[in-house]
């Protein structure tokens, strides 16, 4: 049995979900750039921090590769992170 019938969602509804997952990888992206740009101005070291695991899930939701991550946020350097986003946008 199909699971979209078994729900009850109308076509509308739907149409909604199936877009939401296929432009997945636009809103990844969209974040990442949102949260490099805010990165630039925290002060905080733990928000700075909690900053760094975000964005290395992020890349990890990217389906960038795992030792690329690593090498990516090793030095906590934005502007490579930054150089990425534009690669990958």
């Amino acid at each position: 049995m199909d699971q979209n019938k078994e729900k009850g969602y109308t076509q509308y509804q739907k149409k909604v979900i199936k877009g939401y997952y296929e432009n997945k990888d636009l809103r990844l992206i969209q974040n990442l750039g949102e949260l490099v740009s805010d990165m630039y101005l925290i002060t905080d070291e733990k928000k700075k921090d909690s900053g760094w695991k975000k964005i290395k899930k992020i890349l990890a939701d990217l389906k960038v590769h795992p030792n690329e991550v690593e090498y990516l946020t090793k030095e906590r350097n934005l502007a490579v992170i930054s150089k990425k986003l534009e690669e990958i946008f």
